[in-house]
């Protein structure tokens, strides 16, 4: 149960951080007159999920680690009373 936390909360944190980045202000990518829309889309998203990505895992690694220690942590003292 402790990984599946581990590995949601990892995916979400690294998914918000994607989707930060490609939004994000003062990020422009120069598009030529005929790009169509769907080329658009799939350029900002490739940017998004493809840039600065070793420390976007780190981020998601981390967040991940301290959220199922703090669930692990927040859990056992209900189960002792048991």
């Amino acid at each position: 149960m402790i990984i599946k936390r581990f590995i949601f909360s990892a995916i979400i944190t690294y998914l918000f951080l994607s989707l930060i980045l490609s939004f994000s202000i003062g990020y422009t990518i120069d598009w030529i007159p005929e790009a169509t829309l769907a080329q658009k889309i799939k350029g900002y998203a490739f940017e998004g999920f493809t840039r600065f990505n070793f420390i976007k895992v780190l981020i998601a690694v981390g967040v991940g680690t301290l959220y199922s220690l703090l669930y692990l942590k927040l859990r056992s003292p209900s189960s002792s009373k048991r």
